[in-house]
C-alpha cells in the first residue's frame, strides 16, 4: 500500500479557481469552493496509472479562520462548511486566525477591514517536512502554487518520499507548478472538467439569520 497525503492551501485553491474558471468580479462568493475529500480522491486516482497501490491516507486543509471583525454570518457559514468537511474520512483542517487590516477610515477610526492569512504557509510546510521525516506518508501531493513551500518539498524528497503537485489548468490563468530545487515535479493539471467534479456549490449562508 502506498500512503498518499494531500496538502491543500485552501485560499490559494479558491482564489485561483475563481480566476481560472470564472470572473472574480461578478461570480457569487461561493464560486471557487471545492470539496477537499473529493479533490483528494481525484488526485489519488490520477496517480494510479504509475502506482495502482495508492491509498488516500490523509487530506490536510490549511485555511484562515474569520475573527471578530468579520460579519457574524460569515463566521457561521465558515463553521458550517468546516463541519461538513469533517463528516468525511481522512480530513484534517488546520486554521490560523485571519488578520484584519483597515482599508477605510472615518473620524480617525477604521470602518472597513481587509482580511489576510498569516502563517498558513508555515503550518503547511512544517507538516510536509515533518511528515516525511516521521514517515507519515509515502506520497505528498501539494495543492498550492506558493513557492515558500519549496524548502519543505526538498526535505521530503531528501527523505525518499515522492512529491507531486496539483494546479488548475486554464488559459485565463497560466500557473507555473512548483519545482523542487533539483528540478521538475509531476504536476496534476486540473482543467475545468476536473474543477466541476470537485467544486462545492453549497451556499452555507442559506437559511441563516
Amino acid at each position: 500500500m502506498t500512503r498518499v497525503s494531500v496538502f491543500i492551501d485552501y485560499q490559494n485553491v479558491y482564489h485561483c479557481a475563481r480566476e481560472a474558471f470564472g470572473d472574480p468580479q461578478t461570480d457569487p462568493p461561493i464560486f471557487g469552493h471545492v470539496r477537499p475529500h473529493r479533490l483528494g480522491l481525484l488526485l489519488k486516482q490520477l496517480g494510479e496509472k504509475v502506482d495502482s497501490a495508492r491509498k488516500l491516507d490523509a487530506v490536510n486543509v490549511y485555511r484562515g479562520k474569520p475573527g471578530p471583525k468579520s460579519h457574524p454570518r460569515l463566521q457561521s457559514a465558515f463553521d458550517r462548511q468546516i463541519a461538513a468537511w469533517m463528516t468525511l474520512p481522512c480530513i484534517t483542517v488546520k486554521m490560523r486566525p485571519l488578520r484584519y487590516e483597515p482599508t477605510e477610515w472615518s473620524f480617525g477610526r477604521p470602518t472597513k477591514w481587509r482580511a489576510r492569512e498569516k502563517g498558513i504557509d508555515v503550518l503547511m510546510a512544517l507538516d510536509v517536512a515533518l511528515g516525511a521525516r516521521e514517515d507519515l506518508y509515502d506520497v505528498a501531493i501539494i495543492v498550492s502554487a506558493d513557492t515558500d513551500l519549496i524548502p519543505a518539498i526538498d526535505v521530503a524528497l531528501q527523505t525518499g518520499k515522492r512529491v507531486e503537485t496539483a494546479t488548475w489548468h486554464s488559459r485565463a490563468l497560466p500557473i507555473r507548478p512548483l519545482k523542487a530545487s533539483a528540478g521538475n515535479l509531476w504536476n496534476h493539471w486540473l482543467d475545468r472538467k476536473r474543477f466541476d467534479y470537485v467544486r462545492d456549490d453549497t451556499d452555507y449562508l442559506t437559511n441563516m439569520n
